[in-house]
């Protein structure tokens, strides 16, 4: 992934949000002063920038991992956890873990980790086993649809992914710093598995990934990783740089919903799968093998928050 410096501003702007929004002021006051706002820790992006080296090797990446202990722990568990651990022998060094799981998988491993660990504080309305799961398998899913339908010279299938992740940590700032407009949102909503990104517009003056775009525009990411999440809930009103990816994330989060892998708080996508999936030009004959995907990344996401 291609980072930018932390000094750098993006994602979304003001111009692109209602300008009565109800709670935009004082999130942009919360972003400025950044009080208990998470943030993506340093060793990911030294991580990811080793992963994007072709002449970086195992040795590296995992010198890289075991700067920190729990992410060492984690990936060695997972490592040696059933899906991977494929003979008798148990693997205790970090080298090992990564050649067995292949670049992807820990990639995805440490970057699960890590999204966890900086949310994983305060209040919550969902379960966060459910949620971050959700999150991981739209990910995953999002990863696979975009190496197909995708520009991968522009955005690559791993940019795709760490879009997924975030895509709804939105509701988990919302949750915590605007508790009670969240429970009037909430109580508002007359049918509970209706779409709750109209509402929250309609009642907060934007939506859960509006303020996930806010959030991320602080971090070191390029800046189409906040834009499409922002534009996740209304693909066909994004820039049309980001446009493709906002649709893919869309679509990712459709076919969870259509799987029974979705958010209940957040009730069924705004547009349905069937719909994007031929906004994107995905053959009927791929969709079995999407589906079989999702299961497996599900499984996978389960492990990895065991």
């Amino acid at each position: 992934m291609r980072w930018r410096g932390e000094a750098e501003t993006g994602g979304v702007t003001s111009a692109r949000l209602p300008s009565v929004a109800y709670i935009y002021s004082r999130l942009q006051q919360l972003i400025s002063r950044g009080d208990d706002l998470p943030t993506l820790p340093g060793i990911i992006l030294q991580l990811d920038q080793v992963l994007d080296d072709p002449t970086a090797g195992t040795a590296q990446v995992a010198r890289v991992i075991e700067q920190d202990p729990a992410l060492t722990r984690e990936v060695l568990r997972i490592a040696n956890s059933q899906k991977f651990r494929r003979s008798g022998a148990r693997i205790r060094s970090v080298p090992m873990a990564v050649l067995r799981m292949g670049l992807d998988h820990v990639r995805s491993v440490c970057m699960v980790h890590a999204v966890v660990q900086a949310f994983d504080h305060g209040r919550a309305r969902t379960d966060r086993r459910r949620f971050w799961s959700h999150c991981a398998t739209v990910a995953s899913l999002a990863s696979w649809l975009w190496a197909r339908v995708g520009d991968t010279r522009a955005i690559r299938p791993e940019d795709a992914y760490v879009v997924g992740l975030l895509h709804d940590v939105g509701l988990l700032v919302i949750d915590r710093h605007f508790p009670d407009e969240f429970s009037d949102l909430l109580e508002a909503r007359e049918d509970p598995d209706a779409a709750l990104a109209p509402l929250e517009e309609e009642l907060l003056g934007l939506d859960h990934g509006a303020v996930a775009g806010f959030l991320i525009g602080r971090w070191s990411l390029p800046s189409f990783v906040a834009d499409a999440i922002a534009q996740h809930n209304h693909p066909a009103d994004a820039p049309p740089e980001i446009a493709r990816l906002a649709t893919v994330l869309a679509t990712a989060e459709a076919m969870c919903w259509q799987l029974d892998l979705g958010l209940p708080i957040e009730g069924r996508p705004v547009l349905p799968a069937a719909q994007l999936l031929r906004a994107l030009d995905v053959p009927a004959s791929e969709v079995s093998e999407m589906i079989d995907w999702t299961w497996d990344a599900h499984d996978f996401a389960t492990e990895c928050l065991s």
